[in-house]
């Protein structure tokens, strides 16, 4: 953690912008799969697509608290990239064993987002992390 008085670097913007786009998405993509719902076939597959849409959207506002607070965070930066990751594997098992949906560069954009957005994270943070440290007395 930081103290409050330092300033914000350029890692701290750019983990900023991440978490910020992540909140975006996790906020129009959960509320239109919370609008949509799930497979027309099955009243549990419905369920539990709104039910995990709503937890999307719910991870929103946390994404955007951690960027505006960005300066005193820790390691909480680095859980939240770990649900992003995790995204990108479920869309690969997804393309695997069903397909592209349409249009598949729209997806496949996400994907690849996805496995982006927590390397720079996690690299950013650390980068940030690094430079706030003070040098241990001799």
């Amino acid at each position: 953690m930081m103290a409050a008085g330092a300033p914000v670097t350029a890692a701290h913007t750019i983990v900023r912008v991440c978490l910020l786009l992540a909140a975006a998405i996790a906020l129009g993509d959960g509320l239109q799969q919370l609008a949509q719902g799930g497979p027309a076939d099955t009243a549990d597959a419905d369920n539990t697509h709104r039910f995990l849409a709503g937890v999307y959207v719910g991870w929103a506002p946390l994404f955007a608290w951690v960027a505006a607070t960005i300066r005193w965070q820790g390691v909480l930066v680095y859980f939240l990239a770990v649900p992003i990751f995790l995204g990108g594997i479920g869309r690969l098992v997804s393309f695997a064993r069903d397909g592209l949906p349409s249009p598949a560069g729209v997806f496949l954009a996400s994907a690849l987002l996805e496995f982006i957005l927590p390397v720079v994270i996690v690299w950013a943070h650390s980068t940030a992390l690094r430079s706030s440290r003070v040098p241990a007395a001799a």
